[in-house]
C-alpha cells in the first residue's frame, strides 16, 4: 500500500496514517451500513415468520393427510389378513370335536378324506391337511389344481421310507401306488411347532414358506390332539397366500404409493402394486422373495430408513427416494408366534397443498410490509448518519498529518456532541507532539543503525563459535574456574537432557553422580594450583531425566599471560552403550532372555552356594521340577507370541510366590526349576500348593482369556540327592509321575518312583527287540451277531510273553511304546498279522470275517496311516471290507478337522471304521455324524452293571438309539452274563462280544471255537 509523507526540518518523513479512501477493501458509507443492516434484519424477521407458518400450520394438514390415507390403507390389509388366517384357527377347534381323541384309521384314506374334504372345499385359501402321531404315522389330503384329490399314507414304524400315494380322479377312479420319500412327519415345523406350544387349545402358526406338496407360498396353522392310547396327534392346515396379494396389488395410497407386508425376515407375503413392465403371473412368483429384491427402488429405501430407525410400529417414517421424499408407515398384526408387518409408502408431494396459491398470497404480504418498514429505515438512517459521516472525514483529515481547525455544526445527539469536542481536544494536542517528536527522529535513527551493526558482529562471532563446537561426534565444552558451564555444544546438551540456557545457569558438580562428585573436585583442584595441565577420569553425570550417564572426560586447563586461569576445555565421551553392552552380555550369560528368570548355569552357581550352605548348617533344601500341563496346545493354536507373553505372566507369579532367598529359574520352553532353602517335606507341600494355585488363575493374553494347570515334582536335600544333577533328575520323576496320575497337581520323589522308572526303561529295552524274538502274539475275541448268534467277527489283541519279565499287560507296555516311538513299528506288525490271519481262515474255508484292530493315537496321526493300510492289504490279499479299525472316542475328538480328513481317506480306500469306547470320551454329535464309521462299541463299564443299574441302562438304550438314527451298528463288549445278553438284546443292539462267549484266544484255538460253534448252530 502506498503511504502519504511528510518532511520535517528537512529530513526523511516516517508515514504515520494511510488515507482510508486509498485501500483497496471495499468501503460504505455510515447512511448506506445502518440502512443495509436494518433492513436486512427486518427481512430476516418477515421471512422467519413466514416460514415459522408454513413449517408450523400448513405441513402438519400434509402430514395428516397421509395419516389418514395410510391408516385407511393398512386397516384393508389387516382386514384381509384376519380374514384369511382366523377362519382356519376355528375349522381347526372344530376338527378336534370331530376327532374325539381318536386317529384316523391309517389304512383307509377315506376315514381322513370324510373329516377334512369338505373344510377344502368350503376354502379356497386352504389347500391341503396334514396330520401326524408321536409314533410315525403321517396323513396329506391335498385338491390338485384339476380338482381331484391327492392322498400320502405315512407308517414309520411299519412302511418305513415308503410312503402309500393313492389319487381320485373327478370320475370316481382310484389308482394306489407306493413312493420312497425322505419325509418324516415329526420333523416338519407344523408338527414340531404344536409339540413344543402343546397344552389347551393353542394354536400353532409356521413362519411363511414353501409348501412341500404344490410349491405355493403359504403357512400352516396346527394345534395337538392328545388320543385316547396315549399318542398326540397333530393336525394343520395350509393355507397360501396369493390372494392376499390380489388385496395388496390394488391398494393405493395417495397416487403413487404401494401397500405390503412382509414377515420379520423382511420376505414378501403380499406383493405391492405390480410394475407395469412385469407379467402378474412372474409378479406373483415373487411371494417369499426378500423383499428389497423386488426390484422396487422406493421400497428398497424404505426399508433401509425403517432399519435404521429400529422398526418402529405405528409411526410415520420420513426417507428419500429417487430425488424426491417418501413416507412410510409399518403397524404389526401378531399370527400366533410370528409378527408380520403391514408397510404402506407413498411420495410426500401426493400429500402437500398447492404451494403456488400459498406461495402468492403469502409473497404479496411480505412484500407489503417489507415496503413500510423500509421507507421507515431510509429516513432513521439518514438522520443519524451525517452528523457521524461528518466525524470520519475529520479523523481522516487528522490521520493524514493536518491538524487546522475547521467549522462545523453541532449535532444534537449528546454522544454524538461529545465525540466532536474530543476530536477537537486530540487535534491540538497531537499538533503540539508533532513538533516535539521531530526533533527525536534523527537521533533515534543514528543509535538504530549503530545497535544494527553490533549485532550482526555478535551474530558472525557466534556463527564461527558454534561451528567449531558442534564438528566433532563428542561433547565439547568451555567451563570457568568456578565450574560453571560457559559453552555447550549440541552434544552435551542431548546427552544430559538439558537446554543450552539451563546449562549455562548451572555448575557441571550439580549435574556429577554424588559417588564421583570428590574424585572430580580433587583433581580439578589440582589443575587449577598448577599442579597439573589436565585430567582425564570416568564419571557419571545425571541426567535432567535422572537417569545417569557414565562418561569418560578430558580436561584442560587454558591459562592467561600471567598464569592465571582463563577457562577450562572439556571434551565428554557417552560410555552408555558400551556399558549396556558389557552388561547385556553378562546378563543373557545368567538369564533367561524371554522371562528374565535365572537359567541354568546361574542355577547351577547359585545351587551350589545354596546346598554348601545348608550341608554345613544341616538344613534341608527342597528342589522343585515344575512343567506346565498342555502348554503345546496354546503355541500350536494361538502362536507363539501369546506363549511368550503367558510364559511372561507365569514367571511374574513365580516370583511373587516365592521368598527372596529362594530361587525360580527357567530351564528352557515351559519347565521350571525353583530352589527352595531350608524347606522341608511340609513346607514345601504348602508352598507346592499356593503355587499350583496361583498358576490355575485365569490369564489374560490379548483377547484371550488363557486357563493352565502345572504339575510339580519335588526332591527334598539331602534324602533324595546331594547335587543339582541327582535331585533335578529325581525332581522330573516325580513330575511325569504327577502328570500321569491327572496333572494339576505335586508329587514327591520317591524309591517306587525310581523302580517303576528303571521298570519303564526296561520295558522300552526289552520291546525294541519284541518283535524281532518273536515275543509278540496276537490273540482274538469273537464277535456275535445278535440275531442269529453267528460270529461275523474278530477283534485282535495284542499280548507280550517275555523270558525273565513275564506276561507284561497292554497296560502297561503300551505306554511304554507310545512314550519310545516304538508304538509305529508295533501297530504296524499287528495290523499285518491281523490281516495274514482272516486271509489264512479263508482259504482254510472258514466263513470271511472282519477283523477289528485298535489303532492308538499315535499310529491313527501318523501321516502314511492310509498308505500303509492300502499296502498291506494289497500285499496280504485280503478285500478292504474284511478290515475293521477301532478308534478310541478320546482320539477322534481330539482333532476333529485331522480325525475326518483321514477317515475319509481310509473310507475311500473301503476300510470300515469304528469307535471304540464310546460314552466314555466327549464327543460331538456334529463331528460323529460327520465321522465315516459304521459301529459305535459301547464301553464295557456301561454294560457291566446294565442288569441291576438303572443309569447304564438308560446310557446304553441312549447309545443304541442315537445310532439306530444316524445309522450306524452298535456293538457291546464286555457281555458276561445271560441278563446283560438278554437287555441287549431287548434294545435291538446289533453285535456283542465278551466272556460270555469266549475269551481271547490264540489263532488256532480261535479256529477251533469257531468251527464248534458252527456246528452247534446247524
Amino acid at each position: 500500500m502506498r503511504r502519504r509523507r511528510r518532511r520535517l526540518d528537512g529530513k526523511p518523513s516516517i508515514a504515520y496514517a494511510r488515507r482510508m479512501d486509498n485501500q483497496r477493501e471495499r468501503v460504505y458509507s455510515l447512511h448506506r451500513t445502518i440502512f443495509t443492516r436494518v433492513a436486512l434484519l427486518l427481512t430476516g424477521t418477515t421471512l422467519l415468520a413466514a416460514l415459522l407458518f408454513v413449517l408450523f400450520a400448513v405441513f402438519p394438514v400434509a402430514k395428516r393427510i397421509a395419516e389418514s390415507q395410510f391408516n385407511e390403507a393398512v386397516q384393508r390389509t389387516d382386514a384381509a389378513l384376519s380374514a384369511l388366517f382366523s377362519p382356519a384357527e376355528d375349522l381347526l377347534r372344530v376338527s378336534r370335536r370331530w376327532l374325539e381323541g381318536a386317529a384316523p384309521d391309517i389304512d383307509s384314506p377315506a376315514a381322513f378324506n370324510r373329516l377334512f374334504q369338505a373344510i377344502i372345499d368350503s376354502k379356497a385359501n386352504v389347500t391341503s391337511v396334514v396330520g401326524g402321531t408321536s409314533t410315525g404315522q403321517g396323513w396329506l389330503l391335498l385338491q390338485r389344481p384339476d380338482g381331484g384329490w391327492l392322498n400320502r399314507l405315512s407308517d414309520l414304524p411299519r412302511w418305513g421310507k415308503r410312503h402309500q400315494m393313492v389319487e381320485h380322479a373327478l370320475d370316481g377312479q382310484t389308482q394306489t401306488y407306493w413312493k420312497e420319500l425322505d419325509y418324516d412327519p415329526r420333523q416338519r415345523p407344523w408338527y414340531r411347532g404344536a409339540i413344543e406350544n402343546r397344552g389347551g387349545d393353542s394354536m400353532h402358526w409356521t413362519a411363511p414358506y414353501a409348501f412341500l406338496s404344490t410349491g405355493e407360498a403359504g403357512v400352516t396353522v396346527s394345534t395337538m390332539v392328545p388320543l385316547k392310547d396315549g399318542r398326540d396327534l397333530v393336525v394343520g392346515f395350509d393355507l397360501k397366500l396369493s390372494d392376499l396379494s390380489q388385496k395388496t396389488m390394488l391398494s393405493t395410497v395417495g397416487k403413487r404409493g404401494l401397500v405390503t407386508v412382509i414377515g420379520d425376515d423382511e420376505r414378501v407375503l403380499a406383493l405391492p402394486r405390480r410394475p407395469a413392465a412385469v407379467s402378474e403371473a412372474a409378479w406373483l412368483g415373487q411371494v417369499l422373495q426378500p423383499a428389497q429384491d423386488l426390484g422396487l427402488p422406493p421400497l428398497r429405501d424404505a426399508l433401509a430408513a425403517w432399519r435404521d430407525a429400529g422398526k418402529p410400529a405405528d409411526a410415520i417414517t420420513s426417507f428419500a427416494s429417487g430425488g424426491s421424499r417418501w413416507l412410510l408407515s409399518a403397524r404389526q398384526h401378531r399370527l400366533g408366534q410370528q409378527t408380520l408387518w403391514i408397510l404402506a409408502l407413498a411420495p410426500e408431494a401426493d400429500f402437500s397443498p398447492s404451494w403456488l396459491k400459498v406461495s402468492v398470497v403469502l409473497g404479496g404480504a411480505t412484500l407489503f410490509v417489507l415496503a413500510i418498514a423500509l421507507l421507515l429505515t431510509h429516513a432513521l438512517a439518514q438522520r443519524l448518519a451525517r452528523p457521524l459521516e461528518t466525524l470520519a472525514r475529520d479523523s481522516e483529515r487528522i490521520g493524514q498529518l493536518d491538524f487546522l481547525p475547521v467549522e462545523r455544526r453541532q449535532s444534537r445527539v449528546a454522544e454524538i456532541r461529545q465525540l466532536q469536542l474530543s476530536q477537537e481536544t486530540m487535534r491540538q494536542t497531537l499538533q503540539e507532539y508533532q513538533h516535539e517528536l521531530a526533533g527525536q527522529a534523527g537521533s533515534l535513527r543514528s543509535q538504530v543503525a549503530a545497535l544494527e551493526a553490533t549485532r550482526a558482529d555478535l551474530r558472525a562471532s557466534e556463527r564461527r563459535l558454534r561451528c567449531f563446537y558442534d564438528l566433532g561426534l563428542v561433547g565439547l565444552a568451555i567451563t570457568s574456574p568456578e565450574q560453571r558451564w560457559v559453552h555447550t555444544n549440541d552434544y552435551i546438551c542431548r546427552l544430559l537432557g538439558y537446554a543450552e540456557d539451563q546449562l549455562h545457569q548451572m555448575s557441571w558438580a550439580q549435574l556429577t553422580h554424588a559417588d564421583d562428585l570428590a574424585a572430580d573436585l580433587e583433581q580439578f583442584r589440582a589443575m587449577l594450583a598448577g599442579e597439573i595441565d589436565g585430567y582425564e577420569i570416568e564419571k557419571r553425570f545425571v541426567s535432567h531425566a535422572g537417569q545417569v550417564v557414565p562418561t569418560r572426560l578430558v580436561a584442560r586447563c587454558v591459562r592467561k599471560p600471567d598464569r592465571s586461569v582463563d577457562f577450562i576445555a572439556m571434551m565428554i565421551d557417552d560410555l552408555s552403550e558400551r556399558k549396556r553392552t558389557a552388561e547385556r552380555i553378562h546378563y543373557l550369560a545368567n538369564f533367561d532372555a524371554l522371562t528374565g528368570l535365572p537359567n541354568r548355569s546361574q542355577l547351577n552357581e547359585r545351587m551350589k552356594s545354596s546346598l554348601g550352605v545348608a550341608r554345613r548348617n544341616q538344613q534341608s533344601v527342597a528342589l522343585m521340577f515344575l512343567d506346565l500341563d498342555h502348554f503345546k496346545d496354546i503355541n500350536d493354536s494361538l502362536g507363539h507370541s501369546v506363549g511368550d507373553a503367558l510364559l511372561i505372566e507365569l514367571a511374574t507369579r513365580l516370583r511373587q510366590v516365592l521368598r527372596d532367598e529362594d530361587t525360580v529359574s527357567r530351564l528352557g520352553g515351559d519347565e521350571f526349576i525353583l530352589s527352595l532353602y531350608g524347606a522341608d517335606a511340609r513346607g514345601a507341600s504348602r508352598i507346592a500348593q499356593k503355587l499350583l494355585d496361583v498358576i490355575a488363575q485365569p490369564y489374560r493374553i490379548e483377547q484371550h482369556d488363557l486357563h493352565v494347570t502345572a504339575s510339580i515334582g519335588i526332591a527334598l536335600f539331602p534324602a533324595d540327592g546331594s547335587d543339582l544333577e541327582t535331585l533335578s533328575r529325581n525332581a522330573d520323576s516325580a513330575m511325569y509321575r504327577a502328570k500321569q496320575e491327572g496333572r494339576h497337581g505335586y508329587r514327591f520323589f520317591t524309591s517306587e518312583m525310581q523302580a517303576r522308572s528303571a521298570r519303564h526303561l526296561k520295558l522300552i529295552s526289552a520291546l525294541r527287540q519284541a518283535i524281532e524274538l518273536e515275543q509278540l502274539q496276537l490273540h482274538y475275541q469273537p464277535q456275535v451277531l445278535m440275531k442269529g448268534g453267528r460270529i461275523i467277527g474278530a477283534e485282535a489283541l495284542l499280548r507280550w510273553t517275555h523270558p525273565t519279565l513275564g506276561a507284561v499287560s497292554p497296560g502297561e507296555f503300551i505306554p511304554a511304546a507310545e512314550d519310545s516311538g516304538l508304538i509305529v513299528a508295533i501297530g504296524e506288525w499287528v495290523i499285518r498279522q491281523a490281516v495274514r490271519q482272516g486271509k489264512r481262515w479263508i482259504e482254510a474255508g472258514l466263513e470271511p470275517l472282519i477283523i477289528a484292530v485298535n489303532l492308538s493315537a499315535v499310529q491313527f496321526r501318523h501321516p502314511d496311516l492310509p498308505d500303509l493300510i492300502t499296502r498291506i492289504l494289497d500285499e496280504e490279499q485280503l478285500p478292504p471290507e474284511y478290515l475293521e479299525l477301532e478308534l478310541t472316542e478320546g482320539v477322534a475328538m481330539h482333532d476333529p478337522p485331522g480325525a475326518i480328513a483321514v477317515m475319509n481317506r481310509l473310507h475311500a480306500r473301503g476300510v470300515r471304521m469304528s469307535i471304540d469306547d464310546f460314552g466314555t470320551g466327549y464327543s460331538s454329535l456334529s463331528y460323529l455324524k460327520k465321522f465315516k464309521v459304521y459301529k459305535l462299541k459301547i464301553d464295557q463299564s456301561f454294560v457291566r452293571d446294565i442288569s441291576t443299574d438303572a443309569e447304564d441302562k438308560a446310557i446304553v438304550s441312549a447309545i443304541i438309539r442315537m445310532a439306530q438314527t444316524l445309522g450306524l451298528r452298535t456293538i457291546a463288549e464286555g457281555v458276561e452274563t445271560a441278563g446283560q445278553l438278554a437287555f441287549l438284546a431287548d434294545e435291538a443292539c446289533d453285535e456283542v462280544q465278551g466272556y460270555y462267549y469266549s475269551k481271547p484266544l490264540p489263532a488256532d484255538e480261535f479256529e477251533r471255537f469257531v468251527r464248534t460253534h458252527a456246528a452247534r448252530r446247524r
